[in-house]
């Protein structure tokens, strides 16, 4: 004990004498090379709510691994995974066709078990896993504004996700009932008041 001690004391005056200089950028590390993608970062849910839901979990696990890592031009490969995902969400309430974009005229599924288009539409943004924000606006007030101006909606807010957004039950809300308020994961945000405005953002602890 008395030599870990003494060992400490040691290491403690050398870096107590050491002179303190601050690195220059030429002598940082090297920045890291950028490898494949291992993880999406875009929308909340979609991997696990929507990809391989149905398949026994030692492939629903592979797909999800492939969804992370595949490059964006592959992303509407998952269009199909996801349509068959809506349709359970959408039935939760007892209501099939109420969820977000769905089709009230189309069918949620052949005779054959095919998907048909009832959830064609939301498929194909939420397989287009980027999360959209409209530089030229100046208020940012509603999580999936851009979507819904792009798809004819009267927004005026530039989208993105702020700090006060709780994306997972909005998300949750829009695929059952097409609200954004219904659904709760029974999870409270904090009782901080975060900013909007003034970076970086995060109310204090």
């Amino acid at each position: 004990m008395k030599a870990v001690v003494a060992a400490l004391l040691w290491l403690t005056s050398v870096g107590a004498c050491a002179p303190r200089t601050t690195p220059s950028i030429d002598q940082l590390p090297a920045r890291p090379a950028l490898g494949a993608a291992i993880d999406r970062v875009g929308r909340p849910l979609t991997a696990n709510a929507f990809v391989g839901l149905l398949a026994p979990e030692d492939q629903s696990d592979a797909r999800k691994e492939t969804y992370n890592r595949a490059r964006p031009s592959d992303w509407a490969q998952f269009v199909p995974d996801i349509q068959r995902s809506l349709g359970l969400y959408d039935g939760f309430d007892g209501v099939c066709g109420n969820q977000w974009l769905a089709a009230r005229d189309g069918v949620a599924a052949t005779r054959d078990g095919a998907v048909a288009t009832r959830y064609a539409a939301l498929a194909a943004l939420l397989a287009d896993d980027r999360l959209w924000v409209d530089t030229r606006g100046t208020r940012c007030t509603r999580f999936f504004a851009v979507e819904l101006a792009a798809l004819g909606a009267a927004s005026g807010d530039c989208g993105g996700r702020t700090p006060g957004d709780d994306a997972v039950d909005i998300i949750r809300s829009m695929l059952v009932d097409g609200t954004t308020t219904s659904i709760t994961d029974g999870v409270d945000r904090d009782d901080h008041t975060h900013s909007t405005t003034a970076f970086p953002f995060l109310a204090a602890p």
